[in-house]
């Protein structure tokens, strides 16, 4: 019988080998959280700036900002203001007057904390076009602390520039969430916020581009009738905000087709264009204005320009390897290329080449590329130290700049040791050393503006009003002369002119200046109230009290009006309605002193000595040198114990 063959023992199976991972720790939120932080730090300065910046004070001191009823919020939607229509920039600004007054820290502290939530959205619109949570935070600390923002955080006027972005980012945001969810509500959401980014700037006419590149990235196909439809709202209210941006431009006289040929103005789109690119990497040289060349001698502008118009075309062609790369490098070139293309002065608006406030949107799209290049970079050490070598160089850059705007005399020293031959630099320092009383350092900066640019009707102007107020008036009339020679149409030279012909005896003269004032524009008050005052000293009281009424017609709170009119009441002899203009004065300017005197001395004749003392005592509080309070009160005085005698 044959041995059957044993089967070899098998041995027991071995238990597989579970090697417990932990999960990778997402360090996403301390990134954030840190990235906002710097924001804060970075941009501290700028809660100590001043509101007397550039057109701060003509956003701040404008009526329609202080009055936020109903009516006044009516009137707010109804005016182009500053060459913008821009309702909700001027209700935000009021809503920051009502809490603060002019308090400047509340308006500053309101853009950083817009400048925060965008930075935040930021991240919010990475994140949910490419589910990359690190793209998303170097992204946004990027956007948060580089330095070309800070012309939009740190200037009280460019309110417009956070809110229009708080809003445009948040219906981008939206409509990405739309394009995942379907939901309606999203995309209702969606459309809310652009119509309220669109009330906040007309920049943000440039979201209905964007739309279909989230479609692109977010795999929906976006040209078929449901996705064109979807635009077509967008589109509508685009167009209609363009046309009003345009108009409310216009209206200012902003825009400038005839300066520059289009080949010129595409020179000069080009080499904006690359400015914005470069300094982007290195934010040097950074300026409030960037302003348009001089032409040369045979008319045409520098050959320097001429070179950039190859810019576009390279910058294409390197799209072009890019877009195969990713999907989310074609929504960043495509958001920064779209956004900055209508800023690119093809259209010319102001007198400016560029600004880096233009830079605010375009930079999300541009820093998403950034931050893309870093993650490419395998060697996390390596990437770690480039990022944060470049984000140390940004933000002490930012921290600094934002210095630069804290007054107008840093500001425009800035401006003019970067733009040495640009009239505007020297001209706006004037103002800002006339805001503080520096009459010499004004007119010595007026003065260089019009060696520079000796047409320059404006530092002509405020030359003789610094003149005026250094009682410098003979030089103050040939200042005035020579803005009238440049253009006949400026009314207030003719005015103020009148007034200075007024103080040298030429009386005369002052009614002939005042009255071509009033030709230009018959609605001028002040140049009805200055003719009063002409009037008034050649003793001609029936034609100074016609025109002070005038003058109180046009504008109810002009306390010199009532004040001058009430001189020529007294001097008729009319002590009833002399007393009620001076009242009218002192309660539309309770710091006139020269309305308490002259009261005082109406009270003075009309034998009320008691109420006389009470007006040259407040005169005095308010002008302790008031020569007229002075001596009144002591005749006053002196009638009274007489009396009680």
């Amino acid at each position: 019988m044959a041995k059957q063959k044993q089967k070899p023992i098998s041995k027991p199976a071995a238990k597989p080998l579970v090697v417990k991972v932990e999960p990778k720790k997402d360090n996403t939120l301390y990134w954030l959280m840190g990235g906002l932080l710097l924001v804060v730090i970075v941009y501290l300065p700028s809660l100590t700036n001043g509101i007397d910046l550039w057109d701060d004070t003509e956003y701040l001191n404008n009526p329609y900002i202080k009055d936020l009823s109903l009516a006044g919020i009516v009137k707010i939607f109804s005016v182009y203001f500053a060459g913008n229509y821009h309702p909700l920039t001027m209700i935000s600004l009021g809503t920051d007057f009502l809490i603060g007054g002019n308090s400047p820290v509340v308006f500053h502290l309101t853009n950083l904390i817009l400048h925060l939530f965008n930075t935040y959205f930021v991240y919010l619109l990475v994140k949910r076009l490419s589910k990359n949570n690190l793209l998303a935070a170097l992204t946004c600390i990027l956007f948060g602390v580089h330095t070309l923002h800070v012309e939009s955080v740190a200037w009280v006027a460019e309110r417009k520039d956070v809110l229009y972005t708080f809003f445009f980012l948040l219906s981008l945001i939206l409509y990405t969430t739309y394009a995942s969810s379907r939901k309606i509500l999203h995309y209702a959401l969606a459309m809310l916020c652009f119509v309220l980014s669109l009330l906040s700037k007309g920049q943000a006419v440039v979201l209905v581009i964007l739309l279909p590149f989230i479609d692109y990235v977010k795999d929906r196909k976006w040209f078929s009738i449901k996705g064109l439809s979807e635009k077509v709202p967008f589109l509508i209210l685009s167009l209609i905000f363009s046309w009003v941006a345009f108009r409310a431009q216009a209206s200012s006289n902003y825009v400038h087709f005839e300066y520059f040929s289009l080949p010129e103005r595409f020179a000069f789109a080009s080499y904006g264009f690359t400015q914005y690119l470069s300094k982007s990497i290195i934010p040097t040289g950074l300026s409030a204005l960037y302003p348009y060349p001089t032409r040369t001698l045979s008319g045409g502008i520098p050959l320097f320009y001429w070179f950039f118009v190859i810019a576009m075309p390279v910058f294409f062609a390197v799209c072009y390897f890019l877009f195969k790369r990713s999907k989310i490098l074609v929504f960043g070139l495509s958001m920064f290329f779209l956004s900055i293309l209508p800023l690119l002065q093809l259209i010319p608006v102001g007198g400016a080449i560029m600004a880096d406030r233009y830079f605010y949107i375009p930079s999300v799209g541009l820093l998403l590329c950034f931050a893309f290049g870093l993650l490419e970079i395998r060697n996390s050490m390596l990437r770690n130290i480039i990022f944060f070598l470049f984000i140390l160089g940004l933000s002490a850059q930012t921290y600094s700049r934002c210095m630069v705007w804290k007054d107008n005399i840093t500001l425009w020293n800035d401006e003019v040791s970067k733009n040495d031959a640009y009239p505007l630099a020297y001209y706006s320092r004037g103002v800002a050393y006339y805001n503080t009383r520096e009459w010499d350092k004004a007119m010595t900066d007026y003065t260089k503006a019009i060696e520079i640019d000796p047409k320059y009707a404006d530092a002509y102007f405020s030359r003789g009003i610094a003149y005026d107020n250094s009682g410098k008036f003979d030089k103050a009339i040939a200042d005035y002369s020579k803005v009238v020679e440049i253009n006949p149409k400026f009314t207030r030279a003719y005015d103020n002119r009148g007034v200075d012909y007024g103080r040298t005896g030429h009386l005369d003269m002052a009614i002939e200046d005042c009255s071509m004032a009033i030709t230009i524009d018959p609605n001028y008050a002040d140049a009805w109230s200055n003719r009063g005052v002409a009037y008034l000293n050649l003793g001609d009281w029936d034609k100074a009290i016609a025109d002070c009424s005038k003058a109180i017609e046009l504008d109810p709170k002009s306390a010199p009006a009532f004040d001058n009119r009430g001189i020529a009441y007294l001097n008729l002899h009319q002590g009833d309605n002399a007393i009620a203009d001076f009242t009218m004065a002192i309660g539309i300017d309770p710091n006139s002193a020269k309305a308490y005197s002259d009261r005082g001395f109406t009270y003075n004749l009309l034998g009320q000595y008691d109420k006389a003392i009470d007006d040259f005592t407040k005169a005095l509080d308010i002008d302790p040198n008031n020569k007229m309070a002075i001596s009144g009160r002591q005749e006053a005085v002196e009638r009274l114990q007489g009396r009680l005698k």
